[in-house]
This record gives C-alpha cells, sequence and structure tokens, in this order.
C-alpha cells in the first residue's frame, strides 16, 4: 500500500519531466501559447493515471483510461461547437484533421521560430500529451523508468533538431535530471545502501540471489551512469571545437576576442540590447565596385519580433532556384522617381544562407547558384555562399509632395502589419507616451518618422557609445530594474541596435508599421573598391510609408548619414531632419526643448495592457513571483490533505463512538498512532501500565507529559477493568500534553513528518479509495448485467 500511496507524486514527476523535455519547443514558436493548454492535458494525464491505479486496474486498462481521458479533454478544448453532449463526433474528428493540415502548412512555410497557430498548438499539445502518456505507463504503471528515458528522449530531439541552432546545455540538463529523478524514486531502496554496510554471506545459497555480486553489479552500474552522464555534458565543453564566428550577434565582435583575424563568418540574428560591443573585429567580409558615389547599407536580414531580444522571425522559407522571381518590394509605388545602380562583389565571406544585398533588389546574378528572395520583406537566403555575384537596386529619390502624402494606415493594413506594429510589453507604456509628444501635431506618418529620427540623432541628448551605460538608479539609489529599451532611453548611450529599436518601437507605438533591418554600412572605398569589415555591421529602423513601402532610416548618431529623402533640405525645413545635412528644427516639448523619459508615468500608457483576461492572469500566474506565489499556494494546499484528514477521522470516530469507553478507546488509539508518527513504535502487547513505563523510556517525557500519561493510563484502566468508565473529557488535555513531550525530544524532521503526513490520514485517504473503487466496481457491475439482460431478451 506504501507504494501505491506514492503513485501520485511518481505521476507528477513524470508530467514534469515531459514538460521538460519539450522544453525546446519554446524556441520553434513565436508565442508560448501552447503551454496553457498543454498543461492542462498533463494534469488530466496525471489525475486519470492516478484515478485508474487507485481502482487496481490493469496496466493496460490504466494506459486506456489515460488515452480515453486525454481525447476527451482534447476534444473540449479544441472541438467546442463540434460535440455531442461533450463527446467526440465526426465532426470533431474534421475539426482535428482541419487543425494538423493547418500545422503540416505552417511547418512547411515557416523556419524557427514559427507562428503560434491553432493547428501548431493543437499539434504539439497533443503530442506532448501522448509523450506524458507513455511516460506515465512507462515510469509509474510498469515501474520502469529507465525505459521512460526513449519517449523523453524523442521528445527532447523532435524539438532540438529543428531549432537550426544549438541548444544551451540547460535544456538538456534540466531533461537529464529529471529523468535521473525518477529513476532514483523507483530504486530508492537500494540507493539509501550506497552509504550503509551491509553483511552478506560469502557463499550464496544455491537457488537463491547473490546478494554481494547484485551490490556489486548496481554499484558498478550507477557509477557508469553518473560517469557517462558526466562526459555527455563536458565533452562538448572540454573538446577543441571550431566555432561559426557571428558578426550580427555581438554586431562584428571578433569570435576570437582577439579583434583581428580572417575567415568567413555566420550571421546570427539574436540580437541583445544589453551587450556591450568592446571588441570589434576589422577582418574583410566583402569588396565590391559599384558607380554610385553614395552606397546604400548592405541588408542580410530583417525581423520585427522583439521581446527584450531581437529574435528572427519565422517567415515563409524562399523557394531556391537559380533563376528565382525576386518579388516587387512591398508597397512601392511605380510613380516615385528612381536610379539603377549595379554593385559587383568580387569577394564575399559570408556563410549560407545569408548574402548581402542592397535594398529595393531589381535582379542579381549568382553564377548559378540556387537562391531566392522572401515576398515581403526581399531578404535573400541561398544555398551556397558565393564567392562573387553582382546584384542591381533602385535608389529612390521621391518628391516632397510624396512623402507628406503617407496618410495613417487603414483597418486592413493595420491587419496585415500586426506584427510590425506589436510593442514591448515591459517598455510599451513609456514608449508610447513618448512617441505621442514627439509626434504631437504631425499630420503625415512622415513627418511623424522625422521628429522621432531627429529625437533620437541630435536633439534627444543621446551618445553613440559601443560600451552601455550601467542600470539606471531610482530615486533611492537602488536598481531601477527597467528592461533594456527603457534603460537606454533612461541613460541615453547606446550603440546602433539600441537606437534602431527604440525609432522601431515609438514608430510603431505612434500607429506605423515597423522592423529592423540587418546588414553592414556600405564600407570604406579605395581606388575605386568599397571594403566592408566586420566592424561594419549595423541596425537601421524601416519603416513602411504608404506609396514607398519599406522606408529606411538612420537613427543612429555618428554612425552613417541619414539617406537623402530624410533630411530637412528634402522637405525644405519640414520637422524632424537628420545629423548629417543639420537644418533647423522646432524643439520638442519637454524640459530644455526636449522630453525626458524620467519625466514620463512609470505605468500604463498602453491600451495592450489594459484589462485583466484570463490570458494575463495565466501569465501572471506562470511567470516571474506570480509563479512562485501560486505554486507555494498549492504547495501549501497540498501539504494540508493528510492532517485534514486524520483530523476529519479522529472527529469522526469520536462522533460515531456511542459510549464513554469507545471515547477514551478513540483517544488512546490516537495517542499512539501520534507516538509511532513521531518515530516511536507502538509498544508490545502489554498492560497499560507496562505501556506507560515503555513510552516515559522511549519518548524521554518529562515530569509533567509523564504525569499526563499516568492519568491517561488510569482512566484507560477503568474504562477497561472498571466496569463504570469515567468522562474522557480531560482525555484530550492530557493525550496533548503527552505529545508535547515527546515531541520536544524528537528531531525537527520526524516532527515534521509527524504534522504532515499523520498515519490515521494515510489511513482514512486509503479508506475513501477503497470505498470509491467498490462504488465504481458496483456500477460497472450493476450496469453491465443491465445491459447483459437487455440483450439477453432481443430476439
Amino acid at each position: 500500500m506504501k507504494g501505491r500511496a506514492s503513485r501520485g507524486v511518481d505521476a507528477t514527476l513524470a508530467a514534469i519531466a515531459t514538460l521538460t523535455a519539450a522544453w525546446p519547443v519554446s524556441t520553434l514558436l513565436v508565442e508560448p501559447t501552447w503551454v496553457s493548454r498543454t498543461l492542462l492535458l498533463l494534469v488530466v494525464v496525471v489525475l486519470s493515471g492516478v484515478g485508474a491505479r487507485a481502482l487496481v486496474l490493469r496496466g493496460s486498462q490504466v494506459l486506456t483510461v489515460q488515452l480515453v481521458c486525454v481525447v476527451l479533454a482534447a476534444s473540449a478544448i479544441y472541438g467546442q461547437g463540434h460535440l455531442w453532449h461533450g463527446l467526440p463526433t465526426f465532426e470533431t474528428l474534421g475539426v482535428a484533421d482541419k487543425l494538423i493540415r493547418e500545422a503540416i502548412k505552417t511547418a512547411q512555410m515557416y523556419s524557427a521560430p514559427a507562428p503560434t497557430t491553432p493547428g501548431l498548438i493543437f499539434v504539439v499539445s497533443g503530442a506532448l500529451a501522448l509523450v506524458a502518456v507513455a511516460v506515465d505507463y512507462l515510469a509509474v504503471t510498469r515501474r520502469s523508468p529507465s525505459l521512460a528515458g526513449l519517449p523523453l528522449l524523442s521528445a527532447f530531439l523532435s524539438s532540438a533538431a529543428n531549432t537550426g541552432a544549438s541548444l544551451p546545455v540547460y535544456f538538456f540538463l534540466a531533461a537529464a535530471v529529471m529523468w535521473l529523478i525518477l529513476v532514483a524514486r523507483q530504486g530508492s531502496a537500494i540507493l539509501r545502501r550506497w552509504g550503509t554496510t551491509v553483511t552478506v554471506a560469502r557463499t550464496p545459497v544455491r537457488g537463491t540471489i547473490d546478494s554481494e555480486g547484485l551490490y556489486r553489479y548496481s554499484a558498478m552500474a550507477r557509477t557508469l551512469g553518473a560517469a557517462a552522464l558526466v562526459a555527455a555534458i563536458a565533452t562538448p565543453v572540454l573538446l577543441p571545437q571550431l566555432p561559426p564566428k557571428f558578426f550580427l550577434s555581438g554586431l562584428g565582435r571578433s569570435s576570437s576576442g582577439t579583434g583581428t583575424g580572417t575567415g568567413a563568418g555566420g550571421f546570427s540574428l539574436n540580437i541583445d540590447l544589453a551587450v556591450d560591443l568592446n571588441e570589434q573585429s576589422t577582418a574583410p567580409v566583402l569588396q565590391y565596385t559599384t558607380g554610385d558615389s553614395s552606397p546604400p547599407p548592405l541588408r542580410v536580414a530583417v525581423t520585427s519580433f522583439y521581446r527584450g531580444v531581437w529574435r528572427p522571425f519565422g517567415g515563409p522559407t524562399p523557394a531556391l532556384s537559380t533563376n528565382p522571381d525576386i518579388p516587387a518590394p512591398v508597397g512601392l509605388s511605380p510613380d516615385v522617381p528612381k536610379r539603377r545602380f549595379t554593385m559587383a562583389f568580387a569577394r564575399n565571406l559570408l556563410n549560407d544562407p545569408n548574402l548581402a544585398l542592397p535594398y529595393p533588389l531589381i535582379d542579381a546574378d549568382l553564377g548559378g547558384i540556387a537562391w531566392g528572395a522572401d515576398n515581403q520583406t526581399q531578404s535573400v537566403r541561398v544555398a551556397e555562399s558565393p564567392d562573387s555575384y553582382t546584384a542591381s537596386y533602385w535608389r529612390l529619390e521621391p518628391t516632397a509632395a510624396m512623402l507628406q502624402s503617407t496618410p495613417p494606415l487603414s483597418e486592413a493594413d493595420r491587419t496585415r502589419f500586426a506584427m510590425d506594429l506589436t510593442l514591448d510589453g515591459p517598455s510599451a507604456g513609456k514608449v508610447t507616451a513618448l512617441s505621442e509628444q514627439l509626434t504631437a501635431g504631425k499630420a503625415s506618418n512622415y513627418d511623424k518618422a522625422m521628429a522621432i529620427q531627429q529625437y533620437l540623432r541630435a536633439d534627444g541628448g543621446f551618445t553613440y557609445s559601443l560600451t552601455l551605460a550601467p542600470p539606471a538608479k531610482d530615486a533611492s539609489g537602488n536598481d531601477a530594474g527597467f528592461d533594456p529599451l527603457t534603460n537606454f532611453l533612461v541613460t541615453k548611450k547606446g550603440y546602433c541596435v539600441q537606437f534602431a529599436t527604440a525609432m522601431v518601437m515609438m514608430s510603431r507605438a505612434a500607429g506605423i508599421p515597423a522592423h529592423i533591418a540587418l546588414g553592414f554600412l556600405p564600407g570604406t572605398q579605395s581606388k575605386g573598391v568599397w571594403t566592408v569589415i566586420a566592424a561594419d555591421a549595423h541596425a537601421w529602423p524601416e519603416l513602411y510609408l504608404d506609396g514607398l513601402g519599406w522606408t529606411r532610416f538612420e537613427p543612429t548618431p555618428s554612425r552613417a548619414a541619414p539617406p537623402a529623402y530624410a533630411t530637412p533640405a528634402t522637405t525644405g525645413g519640414t520637422s524632424g531632419g537628420g545629423g548629417t545635412s543639420g537644418g533647423a528644427t522646432a524643439p520638442a516639448p519637454g524640459k530644455s526643448g526636449r522630453p525626458d523619459i524620467g519625466d514620463l508615468p512609470t505605468s500604463g500608457g498602453s491600451s495592450q495592457g489594459a484589462g485583466l483576461s484570463p490570458a494575463s492572469v495565466f501569465r501572471w500566474l506562470t511567470h516571474g513571483w506570480g509563479a512562485v506565489l501560486f505554486g507555494s499556494l498549492l504547495g501549501l494546499f497540498g501539504s494540508l490533505v493528510v492532517p485534514l484528514a486524520a483530523r476529519w477521522r479522529r472527529r469522526r470516530d469520536l462522533i460515531t463512538a456511542r459510549t464513554a469507553s469507545q471515547r477514551v478507546e478513540v483517544q488512546w488509539g490516537f495517542l499512539t498512532s501520534s507516538l509511532s508518527d513521531l518515530g516511536i513504535p507502538p509498544a508490545p502487547s502489554r498492560t497499560p501500565r507496562q505501556v506507560r513505563a515503555y513510552y516515559e523510556q522511549e519518548a524521554f517525557l518529562d515530569a509533567e507529559a509523564s504525569a499526563a500519561l499516568g492519568r491517561a493510563v488510569q482512566t484507560l484502566e477503568r474504562s477497561r477493568y472498571a466496569g463504570s468508565a469515567p468522562d474522557p473529557g480531560g482525555l484530550a488535555d492530557d493525550v496533548r500534553q503527552v505529545l508535547r513531550g515527546a515531541a520536544a525530544t524528537r528531531r525537527a524532521s520526524d516532527r515534521l513528518r509527524a504534522a504532515l503526513w499523520p498515519s490515521r490520514g494515510l489511513t482514512q485517504l486509503r479508506s475513501v479509495r477503497v470505498n470509491l473503487a467498490w462504488s465504481v466496481r458496483a456500477t460497472l457491475r450493476d450496469a453491465s448485467a443491465v445491459m447483459r439482460q437487455r440483450f439477453s431478451r432481443r430476439p
């Protein structure tokens, strides 16, 4: 019975192990909206398994019950409106088929991280529920947690293999630790012998197990298992490796840390706003020639997804071919004046699948290498890195009238560019308030963009620096705890990533779709050849303006000049403007002619965070201190279950006792069971006075507790032998006094176990389980009898 009582803990650990093994899934999807429904299905797996095993069902029956419960729960979650009295139908299967097809289509069209569509949520949560059933069946029902490592490994590898990059070691460590806990739980009796001395016979008896050999082999197996785990973790760290160089993970930092060197490099799209750039490489990356006297930056990729760190958004993967169709620039009107230029690249050390190209792209020749361009952004992906290639592009020269005729977005465009209008939660309030101050009174989106650019380039007092300022302090001198973007707006010190991110978010707050572009500055020219080095890696914002499409701006001071259309001279001194061309502009409102983020409200300011929705409540309960509080409350209530069951059993026994003698026996039984919970075993079959001497010796009772035990024994003797039982009212006080005296001499662990895990509470819970099992069996037996009788009457 004790082994079965622990099945609930084992089942919970099995579910946690499944969720831990599936942790890498969080890197495959943009939003973690799959977690809540997956947790719900895992809870169903745990509860159905515990209930089925409590009914003493066979292993296959437990598995069947769990699968049925998972199907019913998934139908209730995903098939709402397509059920018959809560049960799935053929229409429900059609919904499931539609969701699966949607998931397959999304997986084929998008690279990680992919948008978290309903289809992917259904497939991920359903697959993890099946893995949880397999793990529960092997580790809990069949008591083979070592075999449960196979479905756990499958879940881990299935997600890890699709990330497209190496995972941090803690993903593997978390899954390995949870699996080892499952194994340790199953073999706890053997594990407890690790530090004990066991005397065994030297000569094993024929037909019995050689205990000494068993201990030796088990110890060797444990040692080998631990060594294998340590080796799996340490080997990748200790072996010499040749990791790829990433230019934009640090915007040009040398992978060797020396700031020099040559060789090809990768291009990481995970950009952290909280990282300094102290080491920049001067290694050449690209060399090209062009007839353009002022070539544009070379764009490698764009991304719209920001959550404190810029990450690549899983857009549709372009089809690769040697002669692909180049999509037209999104939103660019054919009426915009433009000039055609060509770049001929003679040297390219950028690793595939990335390629640096100007925007907007007209055509390119990669010498027979397969490539393709994204339909929305023209970002190019190549099958292999070309040593040389040519590309033609447009230089846009919009008129002042075109720039001023950029109206706000329509509702259709807002839906179309939803990702490019999303604000970062922690900084949304401050960014929105600052953007509203800067763009107040600006009629066109172009004027709003220019006002934001001018604030960051000149009027805002910002400083370009590769070393970030320390975290801002509050009024009391403590760390203010700002997110990276807010900290930049307060300290006003950073490099291109911070400036570009600030303009992207303030533009979004002003209703202008915006994303960040990652690539390289044009480089330096010598004898007609332009050379781009790794330190030229750059980030800049691109804003969507009606009729112009994705339009480049340059908010970073002392780094690069803005394009001609983004300078005050373009529109004859309209608001906004930039750095290199000068031009007077009206100062933004606020202190010293410019707004200060420190004067803005510290909360609110964004309608996105308004209201208390179930999603926000769940997010609070599963993140940060909310998760800690929620887990603590669950643990608190869970720890009270057994003590409350013990208390209820004692009160029930006292209420059902009809005579004073029966009530005395109830109190005496409570005393002996409570002393047993404290680690004092029950006394052998003796007289009450001998039992008193036994407990006084074993419990080391003080004088007051010993006297209370004497009165309790006298009450018990009169009840059993005198024939006239006294009123047991004072016996309860004596029992409490004895237990206090005994607890004072016991270890803290014994007292804690007695308080949280009393044997009478466990007995009561087992009794409830047995009664429930009997009721269920009786109901099933009666229902079966009725069905047999009904079918037997049919002709």
